[in-house]
């Protein structure tokens, strides 16, 4: 039968203090959660990759990227970000940013043809600021819409200019001279007119 020696308080105390060593130091090893938070930062009017930049170098990630039509933001620019600047997040954290795609496009209506107060009140109700502009056409009576530039269907921004082109009819009334028959005896052309009975405006 084998005989075993009784283990010596000695040895028990130095087996008691190891452990207890062994016990600090990893602790000491070990992270305090609250230390790997990172603060998201104000991401607002910085360009998608200034934004991925200012994120990677503060511990965080680039999350979902969304697109969204914004008049006050540039295009390209961020307008937001989820979570929102000043918020803690463990680091490697994703944080989503939202970019402006500038204003929303709309189309000019078609409006040649229209009268001139309802061209304008159209024009308004889109949004748009109307230049009159007036020529004598010899195809669109007067007062009505003749052209528009730029040209109906065409995509323009909210607020910007349209020219808006009013008729003021033919640029040619009949000769006071001859009164429009183109002649002053059955066998002499009016001087005024040459022979056509309208002269030009």
């Amino acid at each position: 039968m084998i005989a075993f020696r009784p283990i010596s308080r000695l040895a028990v105390a130095f087996v008691l203090i190891s452990l207890a060593f062994i016990s600090i130091m990893t602790g000491c090893d070990a992270k305090d959660p609250a230390l790997d938070m990172v603060m998201v930062p104000d991401l607002s009017g910085l360009t998608v990759k200034e934004a991925q930049a200012v994120l990677q170098e503060a511990g965080l990630l680039p999350g979902e990227t969304i697109d969204t039509h914004c008049e006050e933001v540039p295009a390209g620019n961020v307008i937001s970000d989820v979570p929102s600047a000043g918020e803690e997040l463990a680091r490697g954290a994703p944080v989503d940013i939202t970019v402006s795609r500038g204003p929303e496009m709309i189309a000019v209506p078609a409006l040649l043809g229209s009268a001139e107060a309802d061209a304008l009140a159209a024009l308004q109700a889109e949004g748009f600021q109307a230049e009159v502009k007036r020529v004598y056409s010899e195809s669109v009576s007067s007062g009505l819409v003749c052209a528009l530039e730029p040209a109906p269907g065409a995509m323009a921004m909210p607020g910007s200019q349209v020219e808006v082109t009013i008729s003021l009819g033919s640029a040619y009334t009949a000769c006071g001279t001859c009164g429009g028959y183109g002649t002053v005896t059955i066998d002499i052309t009016c001087p005024d007119c040459g022979g056509t009975g309208a002269c030009y405006t």
